[in-house]
């Protein structure tokens, strides 16, 4: 374009308002575009579509309007630059928050929140199971295992991951033997489907646990869990009691020491395959179960198997209810055996219990008793073992009650010695006349009547020994005799081991220590002991009983190698009317008989009860029903002890 031309066109364009600005003062150049507008507006209000020849006049015949449209279309449309830049603002300020809120999340993830999803995921492959703590084993006193825990296996489902309920089932009962009602309850779980965790089969054999892990059954768990065994079958039963399946102590030592024996278990984490099955080689200890620690027992397991034959044997063949036998060592109180045997009420055969009845059950101790009494008697120098009682009837009235001998003689005189040696009830009533009836209570109580012994066994009995002062009418009179109050076989025979001992009481023991990780052997601390007579009334008793068994009532416990001293007993049962009789008029007996030997220095003291022999048999006295016993075992007792007999010869035979 020439310089010639650019004038020429803005001549043309700009003519008519160069002509106006010549004419015109500013002030009348207003008031026209003012007039120019309006006349615009009415035109364009007439016609709202212009024709092509007035669209070319308003542009050049307003050439200021045109300049104020351009300039304000950009402040017409939706955005305005500076909107642009805040909104970019805005976006950037949205991107920076969510960046934070998400690096906030994870995190949380990554610490403290992360835990719990950490562990959700875990247990989506890993299994984490209990591991059972071995139990502590129970020794007897030579080391010889009474109570063991062997490895067995338990057997589980969980039914959400069984596939075929049908074939798993199948395999199971197979291999199981279940019977049906269990093969149903099963079945009905594996369909419902509702629980993760269901017992088939506690504790069977270990083998037959590895045999059914071998077949890899979808949801089928097989955990090891070990099953308490007596290694000597029922030997020592009545003691050691017994566990629950899940290992827990319920009765005897197994519960008294359940928290020694016990340990604390542990727990391993394993990886599962899907469908549930664990990866073998992927077990990893969390914690390690630490066993626990062992007992050793007085118990002779020899001496307490005899005793438990002995008694089955004797409470079998003369139709009895029940029976017990306690060995206990004269000096140090340790027993070497205690048993409990029972007659079955529904089939009729004689057990080794699991219930220790040497130390729970109580009953009238009857005229073993009488030791006690006659010793008070020479202790307090009252009386003297020739002391005679003159015209001794063989019954005679005692507050509202006739007491009597068990047979009718004519009155005579009797020495303390005859007293004893005979089982007089009316002569050792006169003995206690003299002691007094509160020094009398005294020494039972010192003789261990009324409270329950130092073993502290599970539901012992102190059994019945009421105060001096609440004793009335013929009770104060028949306590002399065993009649009218109660006692343990534990407590009768620590009473009549005193005498044994000298006139000390040693309180009876069953533990003689533990023995924990390092194999270190704890013992226990030895017995308690007291004075209960002096060592010189010991002795006349140690005689006195000897006659008792040469000449007296019981005969029958006589030993051809031993000297032997005892003391037999026949005590009536209380009826549930409280009475001796029941409705039928037939009496109970408890016939027991504590000895020891030798007779010229006692070691060992034994007491044999037998519950309920047949009434109105000759069997139903303790000279008859225990004191044989008593004989039987004698021997074998000296010869696991490795006693031996004295060289004087018997003392019977003088």
């Amino acid at each position: 374009m020439s310089r010639r031309e650019i004038p020429q066109r803005s001549a043309r364009r700009s003519a008519p308002s160069i002509q106006q600005r010549t004419r015109s003062t500013p002030s009348q150049a207003r008031t026209a575009r003012a007039k120019g507008r309006s006349s615009a507006s009415r035109s364009q209000s007439r016609s709202r579509v212009p024709t092509t020849a007035q669209s070319t006049a308003s542009r050049s015949t307003s050439p200021q309007r045109k300049l104020r449209v351009i300039s304000a279309k950009p402040t017409t449309g939706r955005f305005k630059i500076g909107n642009q830049r805040r909104r970019i603002q805005i976006v950037v300020a949205f991107v920076l928050v969510m960046l934070i809120v998400v690096t906030a999340k994870v995190v949380g993830l990554q610490t403290a929140g992360g835990d719990s999803m950490r562990a959700e995921a875990t247990n989506q492959w890993t299994r984490t199971t209990t591991v059972i703590a071995d139990r502590g084993t129970i020794f007897d006193r030579n080391g010889e295992e009474l109570a063991v825990s062997i490895p067995a296996a338990t057997i589980s489902i969980n039914p959400k991951l069984i596939d075929n309920e049908e074939a798993t089932l199948t395999m199971l009962a197979t291999m199981l033997s279940l019977d049906v009602d269990e093969q149903q309850r099963l079945y009905d779980e594996m369909v419902l489907k509702d629980k993760g965790f269901v017992y088939v089969r506690r504790q069977v054999d270990a083998d037959l646990g590895n045999q059914i892990a071998a077949l890899k059954l979808s949801g089928v768990n097989v955990d090891s869990e070990p099953t308490r065994l007596l290694p000597g079958g029922d030997t020592g039963r009545s003691v050691i009691g017994q566990t629950d399946i899940d290992g827990v102590g319920t009765a005897g030592l197994e519960k008294q020491y359940d928290d020694i024996l016990s340990g604390q278990n542990g727990s391993v984490t394993r990886q599962v395959a899907p469908g549930g099955r664990s990866i073998a080689g992927t077990e990893d200890a969390i914690d390690g179960a630490v066993p626990g620690d062992d007992l050793i027992l007085t118990i002779d397991r020899s001496i307490q198997f005899t005793c438990e034959q002995a008694l089955l044997e004797r409470v079998g063949n003369t139709g009895s209810k029940a029976g017990t036998c306690i060995v206990m060592d004269a000096d140090s109180g340790e027993l070497y055996a205690m048993a409990s045997v029972k007659r079955d009420v529904d089939t009729n055969e004689v057990l080794i219990t699991s219930g220790n009845h040497a130390a729970v059950d109580s009953y009238e101790p009857g005229s073993v008793a009488k030791v006690i009494t006659i010793a008070a008697g020479l202790e307090t120098g009252v009386v003297g073992p020739d002391t005679v009682f003159e015209g001794v009837p063989w019954r005679a009235q005692y507050g509202d009650d006739l007491l009597r001998d068990s047979d009718e003689h004519p009155d005579e005189d009797m020495t303390v010695r005859q007293i004893l040696v005979e089982s007089s009830n009316i002569g050792t009533i006169m003995v206690q006349e003299e002691v007094q009836l509160r020094r009398h209570w005294d020494f039972m109580r010192k003789f261990g009547l009324g409270e329950s012994t130092a073993l502290d066994f599970p539901g012992e009995s102190a059994g019945i020994f009421k105060e001096w002062n609440e004793l009335y009418g013929s009770e104060k009179y028949t306590v002399s005799y065993g009649q009218g109050l109660a006692s343990t076989p534990i407590q009768l025979i620590s009473a009549v081991n005193a005498i044994a001992n000298d006139g000390l009481y040693v309180a009876p023991k069953l533990v003689r220590g533990f023995v924990g990780d390092d194999g270190e052997i704890v013992p226990t601390a030895p017995s308690a002991t007291h004075e209960v007579v002096s060592t010189n009334t010991a002795l006349v008793m140690q005689s006195l009983m000897t006659d008792v068994v040469c000449s007296g009532t019981a005969t029958r416990a006589q030993v051809s190698s031993f000297n032997v001293a005892g003391k037999t007993g026949t005590g009536l049962k209380a009826q549930p009317n409280g009475g001796y009789e029941d409705e039928f008029g037939v009496r109970s007996y408890y016939a027991s008989f504590v000895g020891f030997f030798p007779a010229e220095d006692p070691q060992i003291t034994v007491l044999i009860s037998i519950d309920e022999p047949p009434a109105g048999t000759i069997n139903r006295f303790g000279g008859t029903a225990a004191a044989p016993v008593f004989a039987r075992l004698v021997p074998t007792i000296a010869h696991e002890l490795g006693i031996q007999p004295p060289s004087n010869g018997s003392a019977c035979a003088e």
